[in-house]
């Protein structure tokens, strides 16, 4: 039962055996190892060179004879740890690949959107990332964050709009953005950045989720209830609709209200 579970988190067969082996007898030879387990002695020392590498067996080479030690078993963190690792690289690595492709001229159209859906503990460290995306995408449109916005976004990541605004990709975009009146807007009023352009729409009227259209993607944000969330949706066509819509009710608000 336990070596299949080992094998699942990413032990072979002969790591498995390996591994139990000197987790049973505590600190021991690769000789001896060899013996219990019936796996050739050199191969044991590949193998043990593999179990140190993942983190999960110590060798003390510093007397007579060579002997190794099975750490703890929460140890196996570890492989968790470097297997989010390696997650992380590949994600950082397909962005950059998919912004870079985006570049190329292409005569192809995607009619089907790209989305990601984004839970409540990971939403900030994703709009860190993403800021600079969503910004040279802005910069190839009409170089404005259009959008409406919820308060209570404003309320949970204030931190991240005032880092925002720090990034050097941010400079010479504007932000427009529709929303209601409230006690954290008027502090943010305080705040005194020029490129962040607030217009409020009529009292009877409250957005309970943040839309934004920036260059081309679609951002939704739910923060006016727990489970907060985010979904990022990269489509050209609806994007350039929805800018077209925030674009003339900006410009016809006064009529509106």
């Amino acid at each position: 039962m336990i070596e299949e579970i080992l094998k699942e988190i990413g032990f072979n067969e002969k790591e498995a055996q390996v591994y139990l082996e000197a987790l049973k007898l505590g600190r021991t030879t690769p000789a001896r190892i060899a013996k219990n387990t019936g796996i050739n002695r050199s191969t044991v020392y590949g193998v043990i060179g593999n179990l140190v590498k993942k983190g999960v067996i110590a060798e003390d080479i510093g007397g007579k004879y060579d002997y190794v030690v099975a750490l703890p078993p929460d140890s196996l963190e570890k492989i968790l740890d470097q297997k989010k690792r390696e997650l992380k690289k590949y994600d950082n690595l397909v962005d950059k690949a998919i912004n870079e492709l985006n570049k190329l001229p292409s005569g192809i159209k995607f009619s089907l959107p790209k989305i990601r859906f984004v839970e409540e503990s990971d939403i900030e460290e994703y709009l860190e990332k993403e800021s600079d995306k969503w910004n040279e995408s802005i910069r190839s449109t009409d170089g404005i964050w259009w959008g409406f916005q919820d308060p209570t976004f404003v309320a949970n990541y204030q931190k991240w709009l005032k880092d925002y605004y720090k990034l050097k990709s941010t400079e010479g975009i504007k932000i427009q953005l529709l929303s209601t009146e409230s006690e954290i807007e008027k502090i943010m009023e305080n705040w005194n950045e020029p490129r962040r352009k607030i217009r409020f729409w009529k009292k009877d009227l409250n957005f309970t989720s943040t839309l934004w259209a920036a260059g081309n993607y679609a951002i939704i944000i739910q923060t006016n209830e727990h489970p907060f969330y985010l979904f990022e949706i990269y489509n050209p066509e609806l994007t350039h609709n929805l800018r077209e819509m925030f674009r003339g009710i900006w410009e016809n608000l006064d009529k509106m209200n």
